[in-house]
């Protein structure tokens, strides 16, 4: 897959924050679709962007992301296709 992002984005103790990402997209579901893990991804470093911002300075930011990125982004995955369902009309039962 191609990177979101032109550069390597580090923050904190995090070298690589796309990459990382990456990863725990990949273990949220390994049979994502492409644009699905493309939207989900450029949703993770934007969480993590803002997660280092709300951290104390001492704190370690790749401790929070191992606790929370994944639950966070399954939730918005989630939240997501919740929202597609719910603005899909229902199919009349004398359509067929």
């Amino acid at each position: 897959m191609p990177r979101v992002l032109s550069k390597p984005y580090s923050e904190r103790d995090v070298e690589d924050v796309e990459s990382y990402v990456r990863e725990t997209v990949g273990n949220i579901s390994p049979y994502l679709a492409s644009d699905e893990r493309e939207q989900l991804v450029a949703r993770g470093i934007m969480l993590v962007s803002r997660m280092a911002r709300a951290l104390p300075p001492e704190a370690s930011l790749e401790a929070l992301l191992q606790e929370r990125l994944g639950n966070s982004l399954a939730v918005y995955r989630w939240r997501g296709a919740r929202r597609r369902t719910e603005h899909q009309p229902l199919a009349s039962p004398h359509s067929a």
